[in-house]
């Protein structure tokens, strides 16, 4: 069962749904093609948002998780008070750290549950599924490569002409429906992902049943 986190996540991704389903509306009439790259980067902004949101809050639902677990254990022994106070501060000084996070590239989301829970979500990060082959280097590459996207709609800027593949036949970087609707996909992956293992992760190391 995914969290609630990541529930959250993909109603946020609806937004993004809704713009795929007005660029498909668009491509039906005339003269109107001019409006669909104002969807394309508005969708891929929206998508890394959903994708930083998720991280934010699945990161706090694991904390209160643990915390809830630590207050009212199941086999019904508390800690030591001393425990329950030192998690307190751990906890407040992760949330601090949540609190200043911003560009959720693969290091960056890597290092926070690092720093967090000592959870590396790097090794569940990979995706052999049809024809995409990538193991946790290539999929990490195509995740900081959409933040780099990201990064320049925000911006204002050119699309980075360095990633071949954004590059049409004339050579030049552009988005398209098909890219927005991979970028969904590849985010929504990612999440998924980290779901499963951050989940697993909790029950493994504090040896408490999976909290999602």
């Amino acid at each position: 069962m995914p969290s609630n986190s990541f529930h959250e996540f993909e109603a946020l991704l609806a937004s993004v749904d809704q713009l795929i389903n007005i660029h498909r509306k668009l491509q039906q009439g005339r003269g109107r093609r001019h409006e669909q790259d104002a969807i394309h980067r508005a969708g891929v902004v929206l998508t890394v948002a959903a994708w930083q949101a998720y991280v934010e809050k699945v990161l706090n639902e694991g904390l209160q998780y643990i915390q809830d677990s630590i207050v009212a254990p199941v086999g019904g022994v508390a800690p030591p008070s001393w425990a329950t106070s030192a998690f307190s501060v751990r906890k407040a000084a992760i949330r601090q750290r949540i609190g200043d996070f911003n560009t959720p590239n693969a290091d960056n989301v890597r290092r926070l549950f690092k720093d967090a829970l000592d959870f590396d979500p790097r090794p569940s990060w990979n995706w052999y599924v049809s024809r995409r082959h990538w193991d946790s280097a290539a999929f990490c590459q195509r995740t900081n490569s959409w933040l780099k996207i990201r990064h320049t709609i925000a911006h204002g800027d050119d699309l980075p002409p360095d990633i071949d593949w954004i590059r049409g036949s004339n050579g030049r970087a552009r988005l398209t429906l098909s890219l927005l609707a991979e970028c969904r996909k590849h985010f929504h992956y990612l999440a998924n992902k980290t779901d499963q293992a951050f989940s697993a992760d909790i029950c493994n190391k504090y040896g408490l049943a999976a909290p999602w």
